[in-house]
C-alpha cells in the first residue's frame, strides 16, 4: 500500500536539499597572486572578506606566507575569491601586503613595508587592467633607509628602515576569478638615509653629523659622530672606513 507523504516532510526535506546545496564550495572562483622576491625577503598576504548575502555573519581573513630565503626566490598563494562559511556567502574585499626584509641575522635587523590590492567597480583613471591572457604585471620598487638606532640598548648602531613603491594595484573585482596578478619586488642598490640632512654624503662614503642642540638636523658647518656596525666602531657608512 502507497502511503502518503506528509506536506510538511516534503517541506523540510526541501529545505535540508537547498541548505546542502548551499554548501556546495563555489567552482573556479579564486586568483592567483605571484611573483619574485628578493634575497632575504619574505611576504604575507591578508585577504579579507565580507559578507555577501542576507546571512548573520561577520567578516573574515585568511593568511597566505613565504618564508625567508638567501637567495632570490618565487612566492605562489591561490587566493579564494568568494567561499562559503555555513551559510554564509563570504566575497572578498581587498588583500594586505606586508612585506618583510631582513638586512641581518639580529631578531631586531628585520623590519617591513605594507602594499595591497584593492578591489574596485571599475578601475581609476591610468590604472592598469588584466591583458587578453588574464594577467596582470607590476614590479615593486622597494629600498633600504637607514638611520642611528633610537632604541637605548642598540644606541649608535645602524637600523634600517624598508620602504617600497607601487606595492600593489587596483583590481576589478568582478573580473578577478581565475587572473594572475603577478607581483615582483626589487630592492635599489643604492641606500640612503631615512631623514634628509642627517647623514652627509662624502667621497669616502655617509657620515653621520652631529645635530644642533635641540634639532636633529646637521650642525653648520657639520661636525661628524661615529656610529657602530658589526662590533666596530665606524665613521663611513657602508664601508666602515675612511
Amino acid at each position: 500500500m502507497i502511503r502518503h507523504i506528509p506536506q510538511l516532510a516534503i517541506g523540510l526535506a526541501t529545505s535540508l536539499l537547498a541548505a546542502c546545496g548551499s554548501l556546495v564550495p563555489f567552482a573556479g572562483e579564486s586568483f592567483t597572486l605571484q611573483g619574485q622576491l628578493p634575497p632575504n625577503f619574505a611576504l604575507k598576504a591578508q585577504a579579507h572578506y565580507g559578507v555577501a548575502n542576507g546571512c548573520n555573519g561577520s567578516s573574515r581573513t585568511r593568511s597566505f606566507e613565504s618564508e625567508f630565503e638567501h637567495d632570490a626566490h618565487e612566492y605562489r598563494f591561490r587566493i579564494p575569491v568568494n567561499y562559503r562559511d555555513g551559510l554564509c556567502e563570504m566575497r572578498l574585499a581587498r588583500v594586505g601586503l606586508f612585506i618583510h626584509g631582513r638586512y641581518g641575522d639580529k631578531d631586531w635587523q628585520r623590519t617591513y613595508d605594507n602594499g595591497g590590492l584593492v578591489l574596485v567597480d571599475a578601475l581609476p583613471e591610468g590604472a592598469s587592467g588584466f591583458d587578453a591572457n588574464g594577467r596582470l604585471s607590476k614590479t615593486a620598487e622597494c629600498s633600504w633607509l637607514f638611520q642611528l638606532s633610537k632604541a637605548y640598548s642598540r644606541k649608535g648602531e645602524i637600523s634600517k628602515l624598508l620602504t617600497c613603491r607601487n606595492a600593489g594595484a587596483y583590481v576589478v573585482g568582478q573580473e578577478l576569478p581565475g587572473k594572475l596578478v603577478r607581483l615582483s619586488f626589487r630592492v635599489e642598490q643604492e641606500e640612503r638615509p631615512s631623514r634628509n640632512n642627517t647623514w652627509i654624503n662624502t667621497p669616502g662614503g655617509w657620515k653621520p653629523c652631529v645635530p644642533r642642540a635641540g634639532w636633529q638636523r646637521c650642525q653648520e658647518p657639520p661636525v661628524f659622530d661615529k656610529f657602530k656596525m658589526n662590533d666596530q666602531e665606524c665613521t663611513v657608512y657602508p664601508n666602515c672606513k675612511e
